[in-house]
């Protein structure tokens, strides 16, 4: 019986020692997850004091943009961004991200489309991204829209 009960507290050490071992051992390092690009965009109106981009006092102005971000985690190459009856524009180079023209590391956000207008009225815009690689198509097309109005200052 005496034996039997040493092998078994023998046993135990040996096998706690062996899962002490395996939890300190390093994991094996694991592959960046693919890239992913993510439509983004909006139509906002807001009231804007006189400034630079306007002549005349306090008016309210109209802004919308298109663009990509790679929620992936790898980075994408030939990255593009189409607005739907409109021109298709490549991402462009970032010296501080020290990416090429159509690069797009994860988390990085391109702008591609913006315009802005005196006034306030119903507008939309909409379009889609793509890149090289294959990638989950289910968020590279995006639509927005303004229903709001409002009379810019004569």
């Amino acid at each position: 019986m005496k034996k039997t009960l040493k092998r078994a507290a023998v046993a135990v050490a040996a096998a706690g020692t062996v899962g002490a071992g395996a939890l300190l051992a390093p994991a094996p390092a694991q592959a960046a997850g693919p890239g992913d690009l993510q439509i983004i965009g909006g139509v906002n109106c807001e009231f804007k004091a006189w400034g630079p981009n306007w002549n005349s006092g306090p008016v309210w102005q109209m802004k919308r943009f298109l663009g990509v971000t790679n929620v992936g985690g790898s980075t994408m190459t030939g990255v593009t961004v189409t607005e739907f009856g409109g021109a298709t524009k490549m991402v462009p180079a970032n010296k501080d991200k020290k990416t090429k023209a159509g690069e797009l590391k994860p988390g990085q956000t391109a702008i591609t489309v913006t315009n802005t207008w005196k006034g306030c009225w119903p507008a939309s815009i909409s379009g889609y991204t793509i890149g090289d690689q294959v990638e989950n198509p289910f968020n590279n097309v995006g639509y927005w829209q303004n229903v709001r109005r409002v009379q810019p200052n004569p």
